[in-house]
């Protein structure tokens, strides 16, 4: 389970990292991805989300490292990035109907929790036999 989890992280990092760049260096295409017009107001507040993405890529950096060293309580960042991505989904799915958004974010965060969850569980089993 510790594979997958790292695997699902590693995508989750790519993914962000691929989002922060784009909105940091390549503002046009980014917003173009999303279907939105660029204006000066438009640029301001995706620097301002580029910045929240850029945590997010740090935050699954230490989460990666915290998995492949088993860095104490590294899971209940995991399990809050799960809740959030999933929340993230279902949320823009529901004001906005992009499926798209449903679909990525949510199974990203399902995916983290589950495999949290029995790589936890796997490690609790080890300590304590």
């Amino acid at each position: 389970m510790k594979y997958l989890l790292l695997i699902t992280l590693f995508i989750a990092f790519l993914i962000e990292a691929a989002l922060t760049f784009l909105l940091f260096f390549k503002i046009d295409i980014a917003l173009k991805m999303f279907g939105i017009v660029n204006n000066d107001q438009i640029s301001f507040l995706a620097y301002i989300i580029a910045w929240f993405c850029l945590l997010a890529t740090i935050s699954i950096c230490y989460m990666i490292y915290g998995v492949q060293k088993n860095v104490a309580n590294v899971d209940i960042l995991i399990y809050i990035f799960g809740i959030w991505w999933i929340g993230l989904g279902i949320a823009v799915y529901i004001i906005f109907k992009k499926t798209d958004n449903l679909i990525l974010d949510s199974l990203k965060g399902f995916l983290l929790i589950v495999f949290n969850f029995y790589y936890r569980r796997t490690k609790l089993k080890v300590k304590l036999t």
